[in-house]
């Protein structure tokens, strides 16, 4: 790469940052200008056409910088860490965006191989493609598919929201109890807004306990941008989640929680007390300690949800 092109690949970057896509494609265009066959610059451009919602240009954008990404990787050996290399780094951007234009244009098979190859290169997924994997296979009815990617995937909250509605379809009550008690931990604003509760206020954000800042609501609006639908139209998935939100033993659960988090923000906590209560925490939101009481929850709430009227 030019140091023009470089200069101008930099610019673009900067103001996608600030959410500028017009700004952006301006500059990457005149990257281009200079090298029309550098692939940073057409990963570039395909994201600021993404931004920008024009899906079907940022397709072809991001179909060119795989092509001269490629070109690129056939000219050197190729090494065992991809993301960590500044060669192949931007093949697999360029993977990402073209699998996110293909899921959007709702060409699962296409996103589906895209993201599978992703994760072969990186399988420490530094893209965060493993949820979307989950989802396209979900958004093509194969739900056990789905859920063997999001049970890896680990405390993000929209796999979690999702892996409990999987094993809700699956009829896995139990397990979608589980999932949902520990993505209700991990964004308490969600909840809320899918089961049309009263939002909570004051819950501050920690990143000692969601590390990934995906507990805000910003992050729960995001969710419902992109995968509301699967919960429209379904009032009896709005009813199960909204009845294990109110059960009393998962309540309290969350009153200890707020408290916790409430406790940790405050700066002058002694390292000792901060320490103490961020392991109380995680025990607190631990897989084996809420698998204790999901069985009687889930059985309580089928009880009354599924009850056949005499």
């Amino acid at each position: 790469m030019s140091d023009e092109v470089n200069k101008f690949c930099r610019l673009g970057a900067q103001h996608l940052d600030r959410g500028e896509p017009e700004e952006a494609l301006q500059c990457f265009d005149r990257a281009l200008a200079v090298d029309p066959e550098d692939p940073d610059a057409w990963c570039g451009r395909g994201k600021a056409c993404y931004d920008l919602g024009r899906l079907d240009r940022a397709d072809r954008d991001f179909r060119k910088a795989l092509r001269y990404a490629r070109r690129r990787l056939e000219e050197t050996d190729r090494p065992s860490r991809w993301w960590a290399d500044d060669v192949t780094r931007p093949y697999l951007r360029a993977l990402h965006g073209r699998g996110l234009c293909r899921f959007w244009l709702a060409a699962y098979d296409d996103a589906a191989r895209m993201f599978r190859r992703l994760l072969r290169l990186a399988p420490s997924d530094p893209l965060d493609v493993r949820f979307l994997l989950g989802e396209t296979y979900f958004r093509m009815g194969e739900v056990d598919r789905a859920t063997r990617e999001w049970q890896l995937v680990g405390d993000d909250p929209d796999a979690l929201y999702n892996l409990g509605l999987a094993y809700f379809y699956r009829g896995e009550f139990p397990r979608s109890v589980g999932a949902f008690r520990r993505a209700i931990f991990e964004n308490l604003f969600l909840v809320a807004r899918l089961t049309n509760s009263e939002i909570l206020s004051d819950v501050p954000s920690y990143s000692g306990t969601h590390y990934k800042g995906l507990d805000s609501e910003h992050a729960a609006v995001d969710y419902l941008d992109r995968c509301g639908d699967l919960w429209r139209g379904r009032p009896l998935l709005g009813r199960w989640l909204r009845a294990i939100f109110e059960h009393e033993i998962v309540q309290d659960d969350l009153r200890r929680h707020i408290v916790h988090l409430r406790t940790l923000v405050k700066p002058d906590l002694a390292p000792g007390d901060r320490a103490r209560l961020e392991g109380e925490n995680t025990a607190l939101r631990s897989d084996a300690r809420l698998a204790l009481t999901d069985r009687k929850i889930a059985k309580q709430l089928c009880e009354t949800l599924f009850r056949v009227p005499e």
